[in-house]
This record gives C-alpha cells, sequence and structure tokens, in this order.
C-alpha cells in the first residue's frame, strides 16, 4: 500500500482569494487515495483498475505568524491499478518492480499548493506572492514484510516562478499496519527534505521586502521530522470513515524565519470512502 501524509503537496495555497474548489477537490482527493483499502481490502487483480469516492473534512495549520487553522468539507476520488496511482494532483507511474508491486520504483508527478498572498496575513503585507505549481521526480515504496512499508520520493519544481526557483523536496517515511476485527491502524515515522531553494521561496524574506519588525531572511535546506497515524473503520465491504493524523516539526531553519511563529505543522483528516469495484 502506498500511504502518503498530508503534507504540503496537499494543503490549501491560502486563506483568502484561492480557487478553493479545486483545492479542497485535490486535499479530499488524497484523502480517498490514504485509505489503505485499495491496496488491502482490494487489491487490484493483475491489471485492474479501482475506483474510490468519498468526501473528507481537512483541517489545518500552518506555522506562519497570525494565520489561523482551515477547515474544509470536500469530495474526492481515487485511481489505482497495477501500473498507475492517480489522486488528486498526484500521480505514481509505478513503471519498475515486481508482478506485484510489493516494491516498485517509477516518475511522480503533483501540483503543490503551497504559497500566500498578501491578503492572507498581516505578517506578508508589502511581501510578493508565493506560488504553488507542478513538481516532478521519482518515487518508490518497498514492502519489507511483518506488514511494513518503506517509501522514498524526490520531486523539485518543474518550473522557476517570477525568477526564482522553488527548489525541491524530498521524504522518507517507514509505516506498518495493524488490523484488528473491522479496524485499521497504520502508525508512520519519516522525515521531509527541503531544499534551500525551497525554504528560501516558502519562508525567506527578500531584501526589497525587509522592515523593521521583518528583517530579511535567506533560507537553507531542512530536514523536518514527522510522525502520523491513520485510522480506519470498514463499517461494509465497501465502505470505510477513516482518520489520518500528521504533525511535521519544523527544523530551525524555518523556525528562525520572522514569517513563521509556530513549531510545526498539525494536520487532521477525518473522511467517508465508497469503493465502487
Amino acid at each position: 500500500m502506498t500511504l502518503p501524509k498530508f503534507s504540503k503537496a496537499w494543503r490549501p495555497e491560502g486563506r483568502t482569494g484561492r480557487p478553493f474548489a479545486l483545492v479542497g477537490l485535490a486535499a479530499a482527493t488524497v484523502a480517498m487515495a490514504v485509505s489503505p483499502s485499495l491496496a488491502q481490502a482490494q487489491a487490484p487483480a493483475g491489471d485492474r483498475t479501482v475506483y474510490s469516492i468519498g468526501a473528507a473534512v481537512l483541517i489545518d495549520k500552518d506555522g506562519y505568524r497570525g494565520v489561523g487553522a482551515e477547515t474544509l468539507v470536500v469530495p474526492g476520488i481515487a485511481i489505482r491499478n497495477k501500473w498507475v496511482d492517480l489522486f488528486g494532483p498526484q500521480l505514481d507511474l509505478r513503471l519498475i518492480g515486481n508482478d506485484q508491486r510489493t516494491w516498485w520504483i517509477g516518475p511522480r508527478i503533483e501540483y503543490r499548493f503551497d504559497g500566500y498572498e498578501q491578503e492572507d496575513g498581516a505578517v506578508f503585507q508589502g511581501m510578493a506572492s508565493r506560488k504553488g505549481g507542478l513538481f516532478y521526480g521519482l518515487s518508490s515504496s518497498f514492502e519489507l514484510g511483518a506488514r511494513v512499508e518503506l517509501e522514498v520520493d524526490y520531486v523539485k519544481a518543474a518550473r522557476r516562478e517570477s525568477g526564482f526557483d522553488r527548489g525541491a523536496v524530498g521524504s522518507l517515511q517507514l509505516s506498518r499496519s495493524y488490523r484488528s476485527g473491522a479496524w485499521t491502524f497504520v502508525p508512520r515515522v519519516g522525515v521531509e527534505y527541503q531544499s534551500s531553494r525551497y525554504v528560501d521561496y516558502y519562508y525567506g524574506v527578500r531584501l526589497g521586502e525587509a522592515t523593521a519588525g521583518r528583517p530579511a531572511y535567506f533560507g537553507r535546506s531542512t530536514w523536518s521530522p514527522e510522525l502520523g497515524l491513520f485510522v480506519r473503520w470498514q463499517a461494509s465491504p465497501r465502505q470505510f470513515l477513516f482518520g489520518n493524523f500528521n504533525y511535521e516539526r519544523y527544523a530551525s531553519e524555518i523556525r528562525k524565519s520572522p514569517l513563521v511563529n509556530g513549531s510545526g505543522i498539525p494536520q487532521a483528516v477525518f473522511g467517508y470512502q465508497f469503493v465502487l469495484n
């Protein structure tokens, strides 16, 4: 099973003035794919494709200064087979691997909704907007036995934004699934890499944006630890209720930014999923 967390790739781009319909759909779509039911309860046989629909409530709080939590209620869809894993704005092509795909390596394409605009908070007044965008790279998954899975991915920005390189991000995540009757629990631990250009673009303050209360800041590459827990209850052969919880601890290179006053990013998702076939 591939068990992606709700990292920055899935968080809403900002508070106001955002295309919430698109962003919300993308975020909740991942909630559908997060469920291990696609791989465990309804695993594709050969090249068979599994479709899933549902809805989710996404609660998210960035660490930006003066920016509060946000709650979205949105629909979602996921598609999975031996070769393709599509969930919202993220597509994995599992081109290399064994026949059962207990291990695989392949290209990843995703749209990341990071960023902010001036109206998103007083701390951003006088700053240029930071945009999300298309990222591409590689992803992989390895089932190590005893329901333990290792996932590794690395993606970089496909193009520059307003002359600035948005850099690259990567992650390493280890998870283990436990079952008890209709319940499934998947705790996970991992670390996320963010390149210096990525940190500088989203958490830095350029010289022309600096003020007395917001000094210039130039980011450096980081490694941020994170913990997560996925919980699922199977209400029927095709219906599931689930919760996904994640906390990413900001590395010191991010906490030192004058834009940030939080120690990390808490996230929670509660949802319903129906497997169509």
